[in-house]
């Protein structure tokens, strides 16, 4: 038993040596940030000075008060609610399309990791760069069929500057959901499929009666994961319209960052960054609870 003892506290000793150095790095650049931002949601702060005060909620009642934040809210849940929608419908075309028995197809499938491998940033810059309004060659593709009379400036407008944020977060997450996809079907039997070919049911009867019923439960998972990265998206918003024009496209990150670094009132930021991951963990709970419990309804 004295042993036993001995060599237990020796290796708990030994562990703990091992797990320390760890420990301390993930405190360090980790857990003390967070908890530095909690508590700076409740002061107001000096930039420059080192000062600061203590406000209470004050912050966050300026929030509710300040017309910016529910404009930036309001966009932030529109763009991940399109941004979601169409990745589903894009990722499940292009996986429908690389599960038949094309010519090259797995060269096809190495090319459509290339939206997703390449960096965020230079896949913002690629979209600055298409959407140009006298070199951007989206603009001279509309003009030669004929769609477009003139070249547009896609940035310029409210509209056509929010179409082009989701269009180039589109392209780079889609490949994501296309492969999740595609390897959800592999898993499906193809005995399924040649039953209801028997039954007499087409290609479109096939997909929405045998496919997308095996594969609900990553629909819906692959879902929370887009929305729950729409209101992370910072880099393409920022790179291409920084926001503008006037706001418009203007995400809750966005407004987090003008807040903070060129506002230099990072007490407001704080409390703008707590609500929205508040925001992100209530809507997680939910939509896992929502999963969780339609997948006993199934058993």
């Amino acid at each position: 038993m004295k042993k036993s003892n001995g060599l237990y506290k020796k290796n708990t000793s030994f562990a703990l040596k091992i797990i320390l150095p760890a420990f301390l790095v993930i405190t360090i650049f980790m857990y003390y940030p967070i908890f530095n931002s909690i508590t700076m949601a409740f002061q107001k702060i000096y930039f420059g000075k080192g000062e600061f005060d203590w406000i209470g909620l004050k912050n966050f009642i300026n929030i509710f008060k300040d017309p910016y934040f529910f404009r930036s809210f309001s966009w932030t849940l529109i763009f991940g609610l399109i941004s979601t929608v169409l990745l589903l419908i894009v990722g499940m075309y292009f996986a429908l399309l690389l599960n038949r028995e094309i010519p090259f197809k797995n060269f096809f499938r190495g090319i459509l990791l290339i939206p997703w491998a390449i960096p965020w940033f230079v896949n913002a810059f690629l979209w600055l760069w298409l959407l140009d309004v006298q070199y951007g060659l989206i603009n001279h593709i509309l003009v030669i069929l004929k769609i477009l009379k003139e070249p547009i400036n896609w940035i310029g407008g409210s509209d056509t500057a929010k179409i082009a944020v989701i269009m180039a977060y589109i392209y780079r997450v889609f490949p994501f959901n296309t492969l999740v996809y595609l390897a959800s079907f592999q898993t499906i039997d193809k005995q399924l499929y040649e039953a209801a070919e028997i039954d007499g049911a087409g290609k479109l009867k096939q997909f929405f009666y045998v496919t997308l019923p095996q594969i609900k439960n990553i629909v819906i998972f692959t879902a929370l994961l887009n929305f729950i990265w729409s209101f992370q998206e910072f880099e393409t918003v920022w790179i291409i319209t920084k926001g503008g024009p006037v706001g418009a496209t203007s995400t809750l990150l966005v407004r987090l960052y003008d807040l903070g670094f060129q506002n230099r009132d990072f007490g407001a930021a704080a409390a703008n960054g707590l609500l929205w991951v508040i925001f992100l963990f209530l809507f997680s709970i939910i939509y896992l609870r929502v999963l969780f419990f339609r997948g006993d309804i199934d058993n």
